[in-house]
């Protein structure tokens, strides 16, 4: 099976917007925390997802860098 090339400007838009999707279970698990009697299993479901999210913007960075980006092209 031949390798598939992904394109920089595909690889920028999905950091975006798994940051965006991030910082929205960011403001999630903060409003969570804020109540008087948090759920806590929400909570865990909610942070690990953060985590998902952080992890998938690594490893995209990542490829973003093995095309050959230069860091400052990228947000």
């Amino acid at each position: 099976m031949p390798k598939r090339k992904i394109s920089t400007d595909s690889l920028i838009a999905r950091i975006k917007t798994l940051r965006r999707r991030h910082r929205a279970i960011d403001a999630q698990v903060e409003e969570e925390q804020l109540r008087p009697l948090p759920d806590m299993h929400r909570l865990q479901d909610l942070k690990q997802q953060r985590l998902g999210l952080k992890d998938a913007i690594r490893v995209t960075k990542a490829m973003l860098i093995r095309s050959g980006a230069q860091p400052s092209s990228y947000v």
